[in-house]
């Protein structure tokens, strides 16, 4: 979009000719703390680019310098690694002859699951990551029985790794790789894609020219991607040298040669298979006393009953399914129903907390059922952030479900599903009054006098809401298809404040329209109204104000016919903030003074006040400027008094912009000093930078480029740590700031 630099005093237009934009982050007045000014231009920015009429002399662009962020290095740990010199040596030949120099090698290795390609796709990747300059990793949970991680989830993952601020990642799937491309032209990058389930879900996710080396595993051959320059590489089970080099691993050489015989016969029921043989070996090591003998002869008795998940069609062949079920028949009664029912939880993991509600058991002693499950390899523990997490290997995930299928009574199953949603939304519901504590509510968990869990500050609040999103997600699509759609849009609302602060537009908008047909299979008009208004805002968000307009709309007609006054407020604030975006202040202005007038007749003296505070923007956008001081001054009265120093600093900064605007500097800098500190103490840092870059505007007017470019690299670095938007508009400002040479 271009803008003349010239004066025309459109709506949103201020002096200098920097186009000025209501911010659609806001909803009920509640908009991201992070999120753009509402002074700014709302978009997405991928690159840095100065577009010029002419140039004379040279060109200089300097920007003050701030902390890179650190190159990439997920690749996980290999773990435990059998002899697999030949498939080593097989890799190395392979890469070396995919591609000519700065071509992406793309690498496919295939096979059983079980087989171990992980394990010996990271082994190999360590040892070369040393020529290349970072690593991105991914489990596309394409076999995880909860279903295929979607393309645009892991563009958003990778994009943010390599510097891309949440704002800039467009919503639409093939914007994201074309942004992913771009992103990764001439580097040399590591690309794992671990348990890919079809090509279409790999090939957004390649990248462009620059030496990148990409290995996906999976257990489909995936021979789609051949047009692509994929090599494959068959992986089968270990020979017997591998699996006893396993085996000796686990249990100890001294075992291992005391019963040399039994080892072998232990390595043929398993198939060979790294996963079948660390399941089997770990109950061994777990138990000094028993013998390799003894395992052999466990999983013979077990052969004789199922034949399931086999790894081939010889009549030698073993099933990987009698290991697992040799594990799982020496567990003690309580680990086997924990085991049974953890299998049932319907996300990728699960902490502690989620545990004990879905086993019906105090915290202690789900710590104690699952370190016994992890003891024996049928659970992978792993750390991220402050909390312990759990998860199944794919393959042992639906084992644990088959068992639960085979042994638990369907009210089980119900009962345990219900205490785990429960124990989710109660959490979300603790997380999002911490962090929107004044935002109405209709879930009735709102009303609870108890909560199950207290959030020390703000940041811990939305933290706990961004590391569950992918257990709430599916939670929320579990208890849909169960039938229990109040629950289902009731996680939606309490997930608000993530999408508001944190911009996952993809998720947002996929999981309100969940919301939205969970609230109509419920017949609850209020629910459904509250689920599209949540899905306007979304596509305000992603500039799709057709669809916004759209969603409001629905929702204010149903809020009408349900008698909602509160909600009709909100549906009219969100048309208006659509308007003010579009650039219709007039039509904007009407739309918030018949929310102000619902929020006046029901008392609410914060409603009031944000419907106070969009009416004066409105009013400054269309140039009657004493209205507009007026309006925003009452607003600013209003949160002092609620002692909301977040709504507070951001009305002292459309105060101050409404001062500029009318030609009262003096009392535009006042204004917009006082929002700087109000912002500092809300912990507000976008709007401290966005209260900066007016303060630039006012040094400029008076003729201080000094001033101005101070408050510009002030606001840069505050821009730069959040990876927002506007960094790259701010950092263009300052080249055009520059002094000829």
């Amino acid at each position: 979009m271009a803008v003349d630099r010239a004066d025309h005093r459109l709506p949103g237009t201020a002096r200098r000719g920097w186009l000025i934009l209501n911010s659609p982050d806001e909803r009920d007045g509640e908009r991201d703390p992070d999120g753009p000014p509402s002074n700014a231009l709302t978009g997405r920015v991928a690159g840095s680019s100065v577009q010029a009429g002419s140039i004379s002399g040279g060109l200089h662009i300097n920007a003050p310098h701030h902390a890179p962020l650190p190159a990439p290095a997920q690749l996980p740990p290999t773990g435990i690694f059998a002899n697999r010199a030949e498939e080593l040596r097989e890799l190395s030949r392979i890469a070396a002859t995919v591609a000519g120099a700065g071509q992406p090698r793309l690498l496919v290795l295939t096979g059983v699951g079980g087989v171990g390609k992980t394990s010996l796709a990271l082994h190999w990747l360590h040892q070369e990551k040393a020529s290349y300059e970072g690593q991105l990793f991914v489990d596309l949970r394409g076999f995880s029985g909860t279903g295929p991680l979607p393309p645009g989830e892991t563009l958003e993952r990778f994009l943010r790794a390599l510097g891309t601020g949440a704002e800039s990642i467009p919503a639409d799937l093939d914007e994201q790789a074309a942004l992913f491309r771009s992103a990764t032209t001439g580097r040399r990058l590591i690309i794992m894609l671990d348990n890919a389930v079809s090509a279409a879900q790999v090939r957004p996710l390649l990248p462009n020219e620059g030496g990148s080396l990409i290995v996906v595993t999976t257990r489909l051959r995936l021979s789609g991607l051949v047009v692509n320059g994929a090599r494959f590489l068959d992986v089968g089970p270990l020979g017997l040298d591998g699996a006893l080099d396993l085996l000796e691993n686990v249990i100890g050489a001294d075992r291992i040669g005391a019963e040399d015989e039994y080892a072998r016969e232990l390595a043929r029921l398993c198939g060979r298979l790294p996963l079948a043989l660390c399941a089997s070996a770990a109950r061994l090591a777990a138990r000094s006393r028993w013998t390799i003998a003894r395992a052999v002869a466990e999983l013979g008795d077990e052969a004789r009953r199922l034949s399931a998940l086999r790894t081939g069609e010889g009549e030698g062949d073993m099933s990987v399914n009698v290991v697992f079920n040799a594990s799982y028949q020496a567990l003690d009664h309580a680990h086997a129903r924990a085991y049974r029912l953890l299998g049932i939880h319907p996300g990728p993991d699960f902490t502690v907390p989620a545990a004990a509600a879905l086993l019906d058991v105090r915290e202690e002693r789900a710590v104690q059922l699952l370190d016994g499950l992890a003891d024996v390899s049928l659970l992978l523990e792993e750390a991220q952030g402050p909390d312990e997490r759990y998860r199944f290997h794919d393959l042992v995930r639906l084992h644990a479900r088959d068992k639960a299928v085979e042994a638990e009574p369907e009210a089980e199953w119900s009962q345990a599903l219900e205490r785990l949603a429960d124990r989710y939304l109660r959490t979300a519901v603790a997380a999002d009054l911490t962090l929107l504590p004044g935002r109405w509510h209709l879930g009735d968990h709102y009303r609870a006098e108890a909560r199950p869990e207290v959030f020390a500050d703000r940041a811990e609040a939305l933290d706990w809401l961004d590391r569950e999103q992918d257990n709430l997600a599916a939670i929320a699509q579990e208890r849909h298809t169960a039938g229990h759609h109040a629950v289902t849009w009731q996680i939606c609302e309490a997930m608000w404040p993530l999408f508001l602060q944190r911009k996952h537009y993809q998720r947002w908008i996929r999981l309100y329209g969940l919301g939205v047909e969970a609230a109509r299979a419920c017949s609850d008009a209020r629910a459904h109204a509250r689920m599209l208004e949540g899905l306007g805002m979304a596509h305000l968000n992603t500039q799709d104000l057709d669809a916004a307009r759209g969603h409001y709309r629905a929702a204010l007609d149903l809020e009408r016919r349900a008698g909602h006054p509160l909600g009709e407020a909100a549906a009219l604030e969100g048309l208006g903030i659509a308007e003010l975006a579009a650039g219709a202040a007039a039509e904007a202005i009407g739309l918030f003074g018949r929310a102000r007038d619902v929020h006046t007749a029901l008392d609410r003296p914060r409603g009031i006040a944000l419907m106070t505070r969009h009416l004066g923007e409105a009013l400054s956008a269309a140039g009657r400027h004493a209205e507009a001081v007026a309006h925003l001054t009452e607003a600013l009265e209003i949160f002092t008094g609620l002692d909301e120093p977040y709504h507070r600093a951001r009305t002292l900064t459309c105060l101050g912009q409404a001062h500029l605007r009318a030609g009262r500097p003096a009392d535009a800098e006042a204004a917009l000093r006082a929002s700087l500190g109000a912002a500092r103490e809300a912990g507000a840092r976008h709007e401290e930078a966005g209260v900066l870059r007016e303060l630039a505007r006012v040094a400029a007017d008076r003729g201080d480029p000094e001033a101005e470019r101070d408050h510009l690299e002030k606001a840069l670095a505050i821009y730069a740590v959040l990876k927002s938007p506007q960094e790259e508009a701010v950092r263009e400002q300052l080249a055009r700031s520059d002094p000829p040479p």
